[in-house]
């Protein structure tokens, strides 16, 4: 029944792919200007297909989800070769595919697998959702549109797939099992999304959308997810660091403190983070004696975990690592061999033994050159608002699915929460480039 359900899905999701691109959706694309309801405005295809990819990534689709990712990757490419669209290309651009051409150098030192080239894949996704998103977006009632789509999309799976029905509704919760990523996905998904109802209160000026950003973490609290509560958290203290830099202390110190009540006064979710000491550690606990710290909290077996693939893979070749892939064949190995999980919860971990020290660096020079750009063009008093929008949705989107690829395994599903900050990046790039333009025009 599950596998029907699954291909039932599929096969929705192939068609509307193809259907948005026919002129029968056309005037499905068509919209009211935001406060000017007289007047239309039309979404171009390629923004309407990047929001509705955007909208269903927690359609995972079980035995069939490689099929929904090769679709995705195959259009990204026909979209990019399309004469039109152009291949930008910039410090942040440059530094990603410096990245990416290491991971292509790891591979001629291991045996390449099937394992290796689905890293390769999921890698390119995100530089191609980039180059969509730059293409795809023109003016802000597209960015108007597409906010408002995610926020009505992640309300919707909070309530049906996330933290509220898995502690209430738990018949719906179970309803299709592999239909949707629950749990760690999905939460991993709102970190890199939950900006999207704040930067839309901003643009509409209605705090009422910060109600929104409340749900989602609550849905995170709900299930106990610890990577998506502090993923989420550290997503709103780079939101008020961008926007009100200096000023934004007193916000952050709130929000810190937000998060260690969480931790400390919610029991299921106290209990996930230090099992046997669950309600006896205290603020002070976590203040003065570091109860945070990975030797502290409870890691749920993933200490073991890395500490073995370190050993294994890592030690032998710190600079370079033992290859792209090694890890991911090894682990579905020794998942059937000793019929234990087949995940390793630490991408960095995984690219540390794969890519080694080299790899690593390449990734974090990638982050350093986002933060870098953003900060120069946000921090200006004379920035273009969409600018500074754009920059502050991509860094804040970014810094929470960086936090989240530490404890979880966020590039196996590049396509639900790793491709987001991308597409904000693309979106950042293009009204910097338009913002140029458009004063060499005047």
């Amino acid at each position: 029944m599950n596998t029907i359900v699954n291909f039932i899905g599929l096969v929705i999701f192939i068609l509307l792919s193809i259907l948005i691109y026919s002129p029968s959706f056309d005037k499905k694309r068509i919209f009211a200007l935001p406060g000017n309801p007289h007047y239309s405005f039309i979404m171009g295809k390629n923004m309407y297909f990047l929001t509705f990819i955007v909208c269903t990534a927690p359609f995972y689709l079980g035995e069939f989800s490689l099929i929904k990712y090769a679709i995705y990757f195959i259009a990204t490419i026909i979209i990019l070769l399309k004469k039109e669209n152009i291949f930008k290309f910039d410090s942040i651009v440059k530094s990603y595919i410096i990245f990416y051409i290491w991971l292509l150098v790891s591979c001629i030192y291991t045996t390449f697998t099937y394992d290796t080239l689905a890293l390769l894949i999921k890698y390119s996704i995100p530089l191609l959702s980039l180059w969509v998103g730059y293409n795809a977006i023109d003016s802000k009632y597209d960015l108007y549109y597409f906010a408002k789509g995610v926020i009505i999309a992640c309300s919707i799976y909070a309530l049906i797939i996330g933290g509220f029905s898995a502690s209430f509704t738990p018949w719906l919760y179970n309803l299709f099992p592999r239909l949707f990523l629950k749990y760690a996905g999905l939460a991993d998904y709102f970190t890199s999304l939950i900006i999207v109802p704040v930067i839309f209160s901003w643009i509409t000026c209605k705090k009422r959308y910060f109600l929104i950003v409340l749900w989602l973490l609550i849905s995170a609290v709900l299930a106990s997810v610890r990577t998506g509560i502090g993923g989420i958290f550290v997503v709103i203290c780079f939101y008020a660091l961008f926007r009100f830099r200096l000023k934004s202390l007193p916000i952050i110190a709130f929000v810190v403190v937000g998060f260690i009540s969480i931790i400390l006064f919610v029991p299921s979710v106290n209990e996930k983070f230090f099992g046997d000491k669950a309600g006896e550690i205290q603020a002070k606990d976590i203040v003065a004696d570091n109860a945070l710290s990975l030797d502290n909290i409870q890691t749920s077996g993933r200490s073991y975990l890395w500490d073995l693939t370190l050993t294994k893979f890592y030690e032998p070749h710190k600079i370079t690592g033992s290859g792209l892939g090694t890890v991911t064949h090894f682990m579905k190995i020794r998942a059937i061999e000793e019929n234990t999980v087949a995940l390793l919860h630490s991408d960095y971990v995984q690219i540390l033994c794969d890519t080694g020290i080299i790899g690593l660096a390449l990734l974090i020079l990638f982050y350093l050159n986002v933060l870098y750009k953003v900060f120069i063009y946000t921090w200006k008093t004379n920035s273009n608002v969409l600018i500074k929008i754009s920059g502050i949705m991509a860094i804040a989107s970014l810094s929470g699915v960086a936090f989240s690829m530490a404890f979880d395994n966020v590039v196996s599903h590049s396509m639900t929460s790793l491709i987001n900050p991308f597409i904000f990046i693309g979106f950042f790039l293009k009204f910097i480039d338009k913002s140029n333009y458009d004063r060499i025009s005047q």
